[in-house]
Protein backbone atom coordinates (compact mmCIF):
# COMPACT_ATOMS: atom_id res chain seq x y z
CA UNK A 1 0.00 0.00 0.00
CA UNK A 2 1.23 3.41 -0.81
CA UNK A 3 0.64 6.42 1.22
CA UNK A 4 0.20 10.01 -1.03
CA UNK A 5 1.07 12.91 0.79
CA UNK A 6 -1.23 14.73 3.40
CA UNK A 7 -2.98 17.02 0.38
CA UNK A 8 -2.46 16.45 -3.27
CA UNK A 9 -1.54 18.91 -5.51
CA UNK A 10 -4.42 19.89 -7.99
CA UNK A 11 -4.30 22.81 -10.01
CA UNK A 12 -6.58 26.00 -9.61
CA UNK A 13 -7.57 28.66 -7.81
CA UNK A 14 -10.52 27.42 -5.68
CA UNK A 15 -8.67 24.08 -5.39
CA UNK A 16 -5.96 25.64 -3.37
CA UNK A 17 -9.03 28.11 -1.28
CA UNK A 18 -10.33 24.78 -0.44
CA UNK A 19 -7.21 23.08 0.61
CA UNK A 20 -6.74 26.24 2.44
CA UNK A 21 -9.64 25.85 4.42
CA UNK A 22 -8.83 22.43 5.14
CA UNK A 23 -5.61 23.71 6.56
CA UNK A 24 -6.70 26.44 8.53
CA UNK A 25 -9.03 24.17 10.44
CA UNK A 26 -6.19 21.81 11.24
CA UNK A 27 -8.02 18.99 9.04
CA UNK A 28 -5.71 16.41 7.49
CA UNK A 29 -6.31 14.22 4.50
CA UNK A 30 -4.54 11.62 3.32
CA UNK A 31 -4.63 9.20 0.40
CA UNK A 32 -4.07 5.70 0.74
CA UNK A 33 -3.83 3.20 -2.08
CA UNK A 34 -3.56 -0.37 -2.67
CA UNK A 35 -1.97 0.10 -6.23
CA UNK A 36 -1.17 2.57 -9.10
CA UNK A 37 -3.46 5.10 -10.25
CA UNK A 38 -3.58 5.48 -14.03
CA UNK A 39 -2.76 9.38 -14.37
CA UNK A 40 -4.48 9.38 -18.07
CA UNK A 41 -7.86 7.99 -19.65
CA UNK A 42 -11.58 7.43 -18.81
CA UNK A 43 -11.55 6.45 -14.89
CA UNK A 44 -14.31 6.11 -12.46
CA UNK A 45 -14.03 6.44 -8.84
CA UNK A 46 -17.03 4.43 -7.29
CA UNK A 47 -17.23 5.83 -3.94
CA UNK A 48 -18.97 3.77 -1.12
CA UNK A 49 -20.08 6.90 0.91
CA UNK A 50 -23.07 8.11 0.64
CA UNK A 51 -22.86 11.70 -1.01
CA UNK A 52 -22.21 14.71 0.61
CA UNK A 53 -20.83 17.72 0.03
CA UNK A 54 -17.42 17.88 2.27
CA UNK A 55 -16.96 14.39 0.83
CA UNK A 56 -17.18 15.85 -2.66
CA UNK A 57 -14.51 18.68 -1.68
CA UNK A 58 -12.49 16.35 0.17
CA UNK A 59 -12.28 14.51 -2.48
CA UNK A 60 -12.10 17.04 -4.97
CA UNK A 61 -8.80 18.18 -3.68
CA UNK A 62 -7.48 14.74 -2.55
CA UNK A 63 -6.76 12.74 -5.53
CA UNK A 64 -3.93 12.86 -7.95
CA UNK A 65 -5.72 13.65 -10.65
CA UNK A 66 -8.20 15.98 -11.77
CA UNK A 67 -11.78 14.78 -10.53
CA UNK A 68 -15.49 15.74 -11.49
CA UNK A 69 -17.68 14.54 -8.64
CA UNK A 70 -21.55 13.83 -9.49
CA UNK A 71 -23.54 14.96 -6.56
CA UNK A 72 -27.22 15.45 -6.05
CA UNK A 73 -28.34 18.97 -6.15
CA UNK A 74 -30.25 18.98 -2.85
CA UNK A 75 -26.96 18.32 -1.23
CA UNK A 76 -25.59 21.79 -2.06
CA UNK A 77 -27.61 24.66 -0.35
CA UNK A 78 -27.15 28.02 -0.67
CA UNK A 79 -25.53 30.27 -3.43
CA UNK A 80 -22.27 30.47 -1.95
CA UNK A 81 -22.07 26.58 -2.10
CA UNK A 82 -23.40 26.64 -5.54
CA UNK A 83 -21.12 28.58 -6.77
CA UNK A 84 -17.69 26.59 -5.39
CA UNK A 85 -19.57 23.47 -6.72
CA UNK A 86 -19.43 24.96 -9.92
CA UNK A 87 -15.88 25.79 -9.81
CA UNK A 88 -14.35 22.65 -8.01
CA UNK A 89 -15.68 20.15 -11.03
CA UNK A 90 -18.70 19.09 -9.20
CA UNK A 91 -21.94 18.02 -11.47
CA UNK A 92 -24.70 18.68 -9.84
CA UNK A 93 -28.07 15.99 -10.87
CA UNK A 94 -31.05 17.64 -10.27
CA UNK A 95 -34.49 15.79 -9.46
CA UNK A 96 -35.92 17.25 -12.85
CA UNK A 97 -36.05 14.66 -15.45
CA UNK A 98 -34.73 16.86 -18.20
CA UNK A 99 -32.22 18.53 -15.74
CA UNK A 100 -31.01 15.09 -15.04
CA UNK A 101 -30.21 13.97 -18.15
CA UNK A 102 -28.44 16.83 -18.48
CA UNK A 103 -26.11 16.23 -15.67
CA UNK A 104 -26.03 12.53 -16.98
CA UNK A 105 -24.57 14.01 -20.39
CA UNK A 106 -22.14 16.04 -18.58
CA UNK A 107 -21.22 13.05 -16.55
CA UNK A 108 -20.47 10.79 -19.57
CA UNK A 109 -18.25 13.50 -21.24
CA UNK A 110 -16.29 13.61 -18.67
CA UNK A 111 -15.49 9.84 -19.31
CA UNK A 112 -15.47 10.19 -22.87
CA UNK A 113 -12.65 13.15 -22.91
CA UNK A 114 -10.67 10.77 -20.82
CA UNK A 115 -11.35 12.49 -17.57
CA UNK A 116 -12.21 10.79 -13.96
CA UNK A 117 -16.01 10.98 -12.52
CA UNK A 118 -16.30 10.22 -8.99
CA UNK A 119 -19.67 8.61 -7.74
CA UNK A 120 -20.94 7.87 -4.45
CA UNK A 121 -22.99 5.10 -3.39
CA UNK A 122 -26.61 5.41 -4.26
CA UNK A 123 -27.99 5.82 -0.60
CA UNK A 124 -29.17 8.88 0.98
CA UNK A 125 -28.41 9.98 4.53
CA UNK A 126 -30.70 8.23 6.93
CA UNK A 127 -32.41 5.79 4.58
CA UNK A 128 -30.77 1.72 3.82
CA UNK A 129 -30.79 0.57 0.30
CA UNK A 130 -31.11 -2.58 -0.21
CA UNK A 131 -28.37 -4.77 -1.91
CA UNK A 132 -27.80 -4.64 -5.21
CA UNK A 133 -28.38 -0.82 -5.51
CA UNK A 134 -25.60 0.74 -3.96
CA UNK A 135 -23.70 1.15 -7.01
CA UNK A 136 -26.49 1.12 -10.14
CA UNK A 137 -25.70 5.02 -10.70
CA UNK A 138 -21.78 3.91 -11.15
CA UNK A 139 -22.53 0.52 -13.44
CA UNK A 140 -25.12 2.55 -15.21
CA UNK A 141 -23.21 5.80 -16.40
CA UNK A 142 -20.26 2.84 -17.64
CA UNK A 143 -22.62 1.29 -19.80
CA UNK A 144 -23.62 4.30 -21.40
CA UNK A 145 -19.98 5.99 -21.61
CA UNK A 146 -18.97 2.61 -23.01
CA UNK A 147 -20.93 2.27 -25.76
CA UNK A 148 -19.53 5.80 -26.76
CA UNK A 149 -15.88 4.99 -26.38
CA UNK A 150 -14.37 2.81 -28.68
CA UNK A 151 -10.95 2.44 -26.98
CA UNK A 152 -12.41 0.00 -24.33
CA UNK A 153 -13.67 -0.45 -21.03
CA UNK A 154 -12.98 2.27 -18.15
CA UNK A 155 -11.08 2.00 -15.45
CA UNK A 156 -12.71 1.64 -12.31
CA UNK A 157 -11.32 2.14 -8.76
CA UNK A 158 -13.60 1.26 -5.55
CA UNK A 159 -12.80 3.92 -2.84
CA UNK A 160 -13.28 3.65 0.84
CA UNK A 161 -14.03 6.99 2.65
CA UNK A 162 -13.16 7.85 6.30
CA UNK A 163 -14.58 11.27 7.56
CA UNK A 164 -14.89 11.80 11.39
CA UNK A 165 -17.97 13.59 11.83
CA UNK A 166 -16.38 15.78 14.63
CA UNK A 167 -13.33 16.81 15.09
CA UNK A 168 -12.88 16.23 18.41
CA UNK A 169 -13.31 12.46 17.49
CA UNK A 170 -10.07 12.75 14.63
CA UNK A 171 -8.64 15.46 12.51
CA UNK A 172 -7.60 13.11 9.53
CA UNK A 173 -9.81 12.07 7.07
CA UNK A 174 -8.71 9.18 5.77
CA UNK A 175 -9.00 8.09 1.12
CA UNK A 176 -8.37 4.60 0.53
CA UNK A 177 -8.26 3.87 -3.06
CA UNK A 178 -8.82 0.11 -4.03
CA UNK A 179 -7.28 -1.62 -7.03
CA UNK A 180 -8.79 -1.35 -10.25
CA UNK A 181 -11.45 -3.98 -10.81
CA UNK A 182 -10.24 -6.70 -13.24
CA UNK A 183 -12.12 -6.86 -16.49
CA UNK A 184 -11.88 -8.78 -20.06
CA UNK A 185 -10.02 -6.53 -21.94
CA UNK A 186 -12.23 -6.51 -25.18
CA UNK A 187 -15.57 -5.75 -22.86
CA UNK A 188 -16.95 -2.54 -24.80
CA UNK A 189 -20.44 -2.78 -23.25
CA UNK A 190 -21.46 -3.69 -19.58
CA UNK A 191 -25.02 -4.60 -20.88
CA UNK A 192 -27.32 -6.84 -19.25
CA UNK A 193 -25.64 -9.22 -16.94
CA UNK A 194 -22.38 -7.69 -17.57
CA UNK A 195 -24.02 -4.71 -15.68
CA UNK A 196 -25.11 -6.45 -12.89
CA UNK A 197 -21.95 -8.38 -12.52
CA UNK A 198 -20.04 -5.26 -12.11
CA UNK A 199 -23.10 -4.14 -9.87
CA UNK A 200 -22.09 -7.43 -7.71
CA UNK A 201 -17.92 -6.62 -8.09
CA UNK A 202 -18.68 -2.86 -7.27
CA UNK A 203 -20.68 -3.87 -4.11
CA UNK A 204 -18.45 -6.90 -2.85
CA UNK A 205 -15.22 -4.29 -2.74
CA UNK A 206 -17.81 -1.70 -0.39
CA UNK A 207 -18.56 -4.51 1.86
CA UNK A 208 -14.67 -4.60 2.07
CA UNK A 209 -14.14 -1.05 3.59
CA UNK A 210 -10.61 -1.19 4.93
CA UNK A 211 -11.78 1.65 7.64
CA UNK A 212 -14.71 -0.96 9.15
CA UNK A 213 -14.94 -2.49 12.47
CA UNK A 214 -13.64 -6.49 12.14
CA UNK A 215 -16.26 -9.05 13.06
CA UNK A 216 -14.99 -9.75 16.74
CA UNK A 217 -15.40 -5.89 17.42
CA UNK A 218 -18.50 -5.77 15.34
CA UNK A 219 -20.47 -8.54 17.35
CA UNK A 220 -18.93 -6.71 20.14
CA UNK A 221 -20.68 -3.80 19.39
CA UNK A 222 -23.83 -5.09 18.68
CA UNK A 223 -23.85 -6.72 22.43
CA UNK A 224 -22.83 -4.01 23.68
CA UNK A 225 -25.94 -1.96 21.83
CA UNK A 226 -28.21 -4.25 22.93
CA UNK A 227 -27.17 -3.59 26.40
CA UNK A 228 -27.44 -0.26 26.48
CA UNK A 229 -30.96 -0.31 24.70
CA UNK A 230 -32.16 -2.79 27.58
CA UNK A 231 -30.77 -0.80 30.24
CA UNK A 232 -32.92 2.23 29.15
CA UNK A 233 -35.83 0.23 28.85
CA UNK A 234 -35.44 -1.04 32.25
CA UNK A 235 -35.08 2.39 33.79
CA UNK A 236 -37.89 3.38 31.76
CA UNK A 237 -39.89 0.53 32.76
CA UNK A 238 -38.91 0.87 36.73
CA UNK A 239 -40.39 4.53 36.57
CA UNK A 240 -44.31 2.96 35.80
CA UNK A 241 -46.06 2.04 38.70
CA UNK A 242 -47.47 -1.42 38.81
CA UNK A 243 -45.03 -2.19 35.49
CA UNK A 244 -44.08 -6.17 35.73
CA UNK A 245 -43.06 -6.05 32.56
CA UNK A 246 -39.15 -7.19 31.91
CA UNK A 247 -36.32 -7.26 29.33
CA UNK A 248 -34.74 -10.72 29.48
CA UNK A 249 -35.80 -11.60 26.30
CA UNK A 250 -34.88 -8.43 24.76
CA UNK A 251 -32.87 -8.43 21.50
CA UNK A 252 -31.69 -6.53 18.71
CA UNK A 253 -34.31 -6.79 15.80
CA UNK A 254 -33.16 -7.98 12.48
CA UNK A 255 -33.36 -4.52 11.04
CA UNK A 256 -31.50 -2.93 13.24
CA UNK A 257 -28.44 -5.47 12.64
CA UNK A 258 -28.70 -5.41 9.30
CA UNK A 259 -28.35 -1.59 9.63
CA UNK A 260 -25.74 -1.80 12.15
CA UNK A 261 -23.79 -4.13 10.03
CA UNK A 262 -24.33 -1.80 6.77
CA UNK A 263 -23.12 1.40 8.16
CA UNK A 264 -20.37 -0.48 9.38
CA UNK A 265 -19.22 -0.43 5.40
CA UNK A 266 -20.72 2.99 4.37
CA UNK A 267 -20.24 4.81 6.85
CA UNK A 268 -17.61 3.37 9.17
CA UNK A 269 -16.96 6.87 10.47
CA UNK A 270 -20.25 7.02 12.36
CA UNK A 271 -19.98 3.47 13.71
CA UNK A 272 -16.38 4.02 15.44
CA UNK A 273 -17.82 7.22 16.90
CA UNK A 274 -20.43 5.14 18.45
CA UNK A 275 -18.15 2.20 19.06
CA UNK A 276 -16.53 5.15 21.06
CA UNK A 277 -19.19 6.51 23.07
CA UNK A 278 -19.50 3.20 24.16
CA UNK A 279 -16.80 2.47 25.40
CA UNK A 280 -16.57 5.55 27.42
CA UNK A 281 -20.11 4.48 28.73
CA UNK A 282 -18.19 0.98 29.71
CA UNK A 283 -15.73 2.77 31.52
CA UNK A 284 -18.27 5.19 33.28
CA UNK A 285 -20.24 2.12 34.51
CA UNK A 286 -16.84 0.07 35.66
CA UNK A 287 -15.43 3.47 37.13
CA UNK A 288 -19.09 3.79 38.95
CA UNK A 289 -18.96 -0.33 40.09
CA UNK A 290 -15.64 0.36 41.72
CA UNK A 291 -15.98 3.05 43.46
CA UNK A 292 -19.57 1.58 45.11
CA UNK A 293 -17.18 -1.67 45.96
CA UNK A 294 -14.65 0.45 47.75
CA UNK A 295 -17.46 2.14 49.65
CA UNK A 296 -19.81 -0.06 50.10
CA UNK A 297 -17.90 -3.14 50.90
CA UNK A 298 -17.28 -5.49 53.37
CA UNK A 299 -14.24 -4.06 54.49
CA UNK A 300 -15.26 -0.28 54.43
CA UNK A 301 -15.05 1.44 57.34
CA UNK A 302 -18.13 4.04 56.34
CA UNK A 303 -20.41 0.90 57.65
CA UNK A 304 -23.42 2.13 57.89
CA UNK A 305 -25.93 5.26 57.06
CA UNK A 306 -25.63 6.40 60.98
CA UNK A 307 -21.75 5.87 60.89
CA UNK A 308 -21.48 7.91 57.04
CA UNK A 309 -23.49 10.85 58.63
CA UNK A 310 -20.69 11.37 61.86
CA UNK A 311 -18.19 10.99 59.88
CA UNK A 312 -19.34 13.97 57.63
CA UNK A 313 -20.10 15.61 60.89
CA UNK A 314 -16.95 15.22 62.33
CA UNK A 315 -15.02 16.12 58.92
CA UNK A 316 -16.88 19.17 58.49
CA UNK A 317 -16.62 20.61 61.35
CA UNK A 318 -13.46 18.46 63.14
CA UNK A 319 -11.13 20.40 60.65
CA UNK A 320 -10.98 23.50 62.15
CA UNK A 321 -9.81 22.00 65.66
CA UNK A 322 -7.57 20.18 63.64
CA UNK A 323 -6.08 23.15 62.16
CA UNK A 324 -5.62 24.60 65.71
CA UNK A 325 -3.71 21.73 66.89
CA UNK A 326 -1.68 21.84 63.95
CA UNK A 327 -1.27 25.33 64.35
CA UNK A 328 0.26 25.08 67.76
CA UNK A 329 1.70 21.76 67.06
CA UNK A 330 4.22 22.15 64.01
CA UNK A 331 6.98 23.72 65.63
CA UNK A 332 6.97 20.81 67.70
CA UNK A 333 6.79 18.42 65.08
CA UNK A 334 9.68 19.93 63.17
CA UNK A 335 12.05 19.73 66.29
CA UNK A 336 11.13 15.96 66.89
CA UNK A 337 11.46 15.75 63.08
CA UNK A 338 15.03 17.22 62.92
CA UNK A 339 16.09 14.99 65.81
CA UNK A 340 15.19 11.99 64.60
CA UNK A 341 12.28 11.21 66.23
CA UNK A 342 9.96 9.60 63.55
CA UNK A 343 12.99 7.76 61.96
CA UNK A 344 11.78 3.88 61.99
CA UNK A 345 15.06 2.34 62.33
CA UNK A 346 16.31 4.37 65.03
CA UNK A 347 18.97 3.37 67.32
CA UNK A 348 17.50 5.34 70.61
CA UNK A 349 15.85 3.05 73.60
CA UNK A 350 12.33 3.25 73.30
CA UNK A 351 11.96 4.85 76.88
CA UNK A 352 15.22 7.65 75.43
CA UNK A 353 12.95 7.76 72.66
CA UNK A 354 9.88 8.81 75.01
CA UNK A 355 11.83 10.70 76.92
CA UNK A 356 13.15 13.09 74.26
CA UNK A 357 9.44 13.27 72.89
CA UNK A 358 8.19 14.21 76.26
CA UNK A 359 10.77 16.53 76.79
CA UNK A 360 10.28 18.44 73.47
CA UNK A 361 6.88 18.51 74.39
CA UNK A 362 6.69 19.87 77.96
CA UNK A 363 9.24 22.42 76.63
CA UNK A 364 7.12 23.79 73.90
CA UNK A 365 3.93 23.85 76.24
CA UNK A 366 5.35 25.99 78.96
CA UNK A 367 7.14 28.57 75.99
CA UNK A 368 3.60 28.69 74.62
CA UNK A 369 1.85 28.98 78.07
CA UNK A 370 4.10 31.73 78.91
CA UNK A 371 4.12 33.72 75.19
CA UNK A 372 -0.01 33.90 75.52
CA UNK A 373 0.21 35.19 79.41
CA UNK A 374 2.82 38.00 78.36
CA UNK A 375 0.66 38.84 75.47
CA UNK A 376 -3.05 38.45 76.78
CA UNK A 377 -2.68 37.91 80.66
CA UNK A 378 -3.11 35.02 82.69
CA UNK A 379 -6.44 34.44 82.29
CA UNK A 380 -6.02 33.71 78.56
CA UNK A 381 -3.23 31.13 79.45
CA UNK A 382 -5.35 29.38 81.67
CA UNK A 383 -8.04 28.64 78.55
CA UNK A 384 -5.30 28.32 75.93
CA UNK A 385 -3.48 25.78 78.70
CA UNK A 386 -5.52 22.56 78.36
CA UNK A 387 -5.94 23.23 74.85
CA UNK A 388 -2.77 22.15 73.82
CA UNK A 389 -3.03 18.46 74.46
CA UNK A 390 -6.58 18.00 73.42
CA UNK A 391 -5.80 19.47 70.10
CA UNK A 392 -2.94 17.44 69.86
CA UNK A 393 -4.53 14.49 70.33
CA UNK A 394 -7.27 15.46 68.13
CA UNK A 395 -4.56 16.23 64.84
CA UNK A 396 -3.38 12.84 65.63
CA UNK A 397 -6.85 11.41 65.66
CA UNK A 398 -8.11 13.13 62.67
CA UNK A 399 -4.94 11.99 60.44
CA UNK A 400 -4.73 8.60 61.61
CA UNK A 401 -8.91 8.02 61.48
CA UNK A 402 -10.69 10.81 59.94
CA UNK A 403 -8.39 11.23 57.23
CA UNK A 404 -8.60 7.23 55.29
CA UNK A 405 -12.53 7.79 55.97
CA UNK A 406 -12.73 11.21 54.78
CA UNK A 407 -11.43 9.62 51.28
CA UNK A 408 -14.02 7.31 50.98
CA UNK A 409 -16.81 9.38 51.97
CA UNK A 410 -15.42 12.10 49.45
CA UNK A 411 -15.69 8.98 46.86
CA UNK A 412 -19.14 8.16 47.94
CA UNK A 413 -20.20 11.69 47.15
CA UNK A 414 -18.79 11.84 43.94
CA UNK A 415 -20.99 8.43 42.70
CA UNK A 416 -24.67 9.86 42.45
CA UNK A 417 -22.61 12.66 39.96
CA UNK A 418 -21.21 9.83 38.20
CA UNK A 419 -24.55 7.71 37.81
CA UNK A 420 -25.94 11.07 36.60
CA UNK A 421 -23.25 11.28 33.80
CA UNK A 422 -23.85 7.71 32.73
CA UNK A 423 -27.36 8.33 32.45
CA UNK A 424 -26.88 11.25 30.44
CA UNK A 425 -24.69 9.32 27.84
CA UNK A 426 -26.99 6.61 27.61
CA UNK A 427 -29.81 9.07 26.90
CA UNK A 428 -27.85 10.86 24.48
CA UNK A 429 -26.91 6.90 22.69
CA UNK A 430 -30.38 6.21 23.04
CA UNK A 431 -31.97 9.45 21.50
CA UNK A 432 -29.17 8.98 18.46
CA UNK A 433 -30.04 5.22 18.09
CA UNK A 434 -33.82 5.86 18.08
CA UNK A 435 -33.77 8.58 15.86
CA UNK A 436 -32.22 5.87 13.32
CA UNK A 437 -34.13 2.60 14.33
CA UNK A 438 -37.20 4.27 14.59
CA UNK A 439 -37.08 4.85 10.84
CA UNK A 440 -36.11 1.53 9.75
CA UNK A 441 -39.23 0.70 12.14
CA UNK A 442 -41.05 2.38 9.99
CA UNK A 443 -39.87 0.92 6.94
CA UNK A 444 -40.03 -2.63 8.26
CA UNK A 445 -42.66 -2.94 10.15
CA UNK A 446 -40.49 -4.76 13.42
CA UNK A 447 -39.17 -3.30 16.75
CA UNK A 448 -35.57 -2.92 17.92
Amino acid sequence: MENGPEIASNHGLWSNLVRAWFGLTRRKIRLLRAGKIAAEGPALFAVGHPAGFLQALVLSIAMERPVHCLLPSNLVRGALSRFLARHMGIILSEDDASASEASQREALEVLASGEALVVFADQTAGEQSAPGTLATTAASLIELAEAQIASGPITIYPAHLFLPDSTPQSREILIYIDPAIARPAGQASTAGAETRDLITALEARFQENAFQLRSADLEYFLSDLEEVLRTGLQEDWASRPDWKQDTDGFVLSRSAVEWVKQTNYLRPSQLVALRQSLDEYRSLQQQCALRELEVEGGDSPLGSGWRRVLLTFETLFGLPIAIYGLLNHWAIAVVLFLAGSFKHNSSRARTTELMIRTGVILAFYILQIFLVAHTWGRAAAGYYAPSLPVSGWYVWRYAGLVRPQARLLFISLTIPGLKRKIQRLRQTLLNELDLTLASIGEKTGTAR
